[in-house]
């Protein structure tokens, strides 16, 4: 049967139109940062993420899915905030690089007033249930064998706690460590490790063991994953591939006081293990805690370290897309993973 012209054209007009809601239909979202909390799409609705994510779509995974991580007081949807450079964010330079919705997944570990006051989170098992649960839901969800970890901050050891406790290493192909507090944080010293006001920086539960702050391990405050033989060495004796990312001594959130400033840029590291494949300095600019006296920031300090005008603690995040690539899709060690990024990036 022949169309006629008007008919035709009203008809052509009618798919386009069709096309473009499917487009634009929740199965095709991909992840903004100026978007909503619940991010998920395409069918994914995992079971404990009461607080948002992102993921899923009308798309099939065919690489390893990667779980994201947040750090306190963020969310999982900033993993598409800017980088200051002008380069990709870490969700643009994934997709750029061909991963497609059904294989980049982020949850929200934290409230909305949880995210709003930091300095009252820490560490509990029923957190890092929800991220276990989380990427049990990712690999039901795409079919896959196993994931990659991509974390940032506390969302770091939050994470290797979901995977100590749940029993998940041999569900992990790479994870990636950025900012982490792997030995505890040295501003938690002139914080103490019992104070009410600041109990993010707890020492261990005495009576529950998966409740705990980033207190360093000590004689007088036990915190033994953040000390010998903890987190920094869970490396040892697995098949997954790490690394790390750290700002060094412009990280403003590791050496925020200048008191317990020197050696503070070693809280980011795993120890040494031939399947620890690169732990990278990307930080640059301002160094953190250390006198100006200049106050044109209102403090004798730089407070915001390398991230006023270079690379610190949010930044080793947002602008390092092309790292953390690398790490995850090529064979990279050392500074080999630095390929392609255009900013300080060592040992």
């Amino acid at each position: 049967m022949r169309l006629h012209p008007a008919r035709f054209a009203r008809f052509h007009l009618f798919a386009l139109l069709v096309l473009l809601l499917l487009a634009a239909a929740p199965g095709a979202l991909a992840l903004t940062y100026t978007g909503g909390a619940n991010q998920f799409a395409g069918g994914f609705s995992p079971s404990d993420a009461p607080y948002g994510g992102f993921g899923g779509g009308s798309c099939t995974a065919s690489r390893t899915p990667v779980v994201f991580l947040h750090g306190n007081g963020d969310e999982a949807k900033n993993w598409d905030y800017p980088s200051s450079t002008g380069v990709a964010s870490v969700y643009d330079a994934f997709v750029a690089d061909g991963y497609n919705d059904c294989e980049l997944f982020g949850v929200n570990w934290l409230s909305a007033s949880q995210r709003s006051n930091p300095e009252y989170n820490y560490h509990r098992s029923s957190t890092a249930d929800r991220v276990a649960d989380f990427i049990d839901d990712v690999l039901a969800y795409t079919g896959a064998s196993k994931v990659d970890v991509v974390a940032h901050s506390m969302g770091v050891t939050v994470g290797l706690q979901a995977l100590d406790e749940a029993g998940l290493w041999g569900d992990v192909r790479r994870f990636i460590s950025i900012g982490g507090a792997l030995r505890g944080l040295a501003s938690c010293y002139w914080v103490g490790y019992s104070n009410a006001y600041v109990p993010t920086c707890g020492s261990q539960n005495y009576w529950y063991s998966g409740t705990f702050g980033f207190y360093p391990h000590s004689w007088y405050a036990s915190n033994p994953r953040l000390g010998n033989g903890g987190f920094r060495d869970r490396p040892s004796g697995k098949a997954t591939r790490f690394y790390s990312l750290r700002a060094g001594y412009h990280d403003q959130v590791h050496c925020t006081t200048a008191s317990y400033y020197s050696g503070c840029y070693l809280t980011a590291k795993f120890d040494g293990y031939g399947n620890v494949y690169a732990q990278l300095d990307v930080g640059d600019g301002s160094t953190a805690a250390q006198a100006d006296y200049d106050f044109s920031d209102w403090s004798i300090y730089n407070l915001s370290g390398g991230d006023l005008d270079g690379v610190g603690h949010f930044r080793s995040k947002n602008n390092t897309g092309v790292i953390q690539l690398n790490m995850l899709t090529t064979s990279c060690s050392g500074t080999s993973c630095c390929s392609g990024y255009g900013g300080s990036c060592g040992n």
